[in-house]
């Protein structure tokens, strides 16, 4: 990972990781809403690269199932996997930033839940309409990670090998 004084500064803005965390915590905290479990670890790293890339992130819905939807556009997915590669650092960094805050905690299963204790984020204080459309779109993909079964099972759908 790059210094922060020597990333670019589109980079910096875009990738910080209190943005990229404040999507990865509304993933988590929904997906706890919705089957009452901790957030599986591995499937965070498949969160940022969804929801940063406009293109993908115009066509989620998760009235659609995560199966259905990868065969409606697979074209979405054409170079997903290196996009989930070369945001690993920066959702290292991010999860980092939410545990360091105590915005999640990591269970002993090695899980990530948002805690009851913890204040909730709010949704639309100091965010335009791109970050309220990537904050809602991490909730389509919590619910897609909540209805699609395993995580073997997702990782193979969008074409990821972990």
């Amino acid at each position: 990972m790059k210094s922060w004084k020597i990333r670019a500064h589109e980079v910096a803005y875009l990738l910080n990781p209190a943005f990229c965390g404040r999507l990865l915590y509304t993933t988590i905290k929904t997906y706890g809403e919705k089957t009452n479990r901790a957030f599986p670890f591995p499937l965070i790293y498949l969160v940022l690269p969804l929801v940063l890339h406009k293109g993908t992130r115009s066509c989620i819905n998760s009235r659609t199932q995560l199966l259905l939807w990868v065969q409606k556009y697979p074209q979405l997915l054409i170079d997903f996997p290196q996009r989930a590669k070369e945001l690993v650092p920066i959702t290292n960094e991010s999860i980092e930033f939410l545990l360091q805050t105590e915005k999640i905690l990591l269970t002993p299963n090695g899980e990530l839940e948002a805690p009851a204790s913890a204040r909730s984020l709010s949704k639309t204080k100091f965010v335009d309409d791109e970050v309220t459309e990537c904050i809602k779109k991490s909730e389509h993909i919590a619910k897609w990670f909540a209805g699609a079964g395993k995580v073997e099972t997702i990782y193979v759908e969008l074409g990821v090998r972990p």
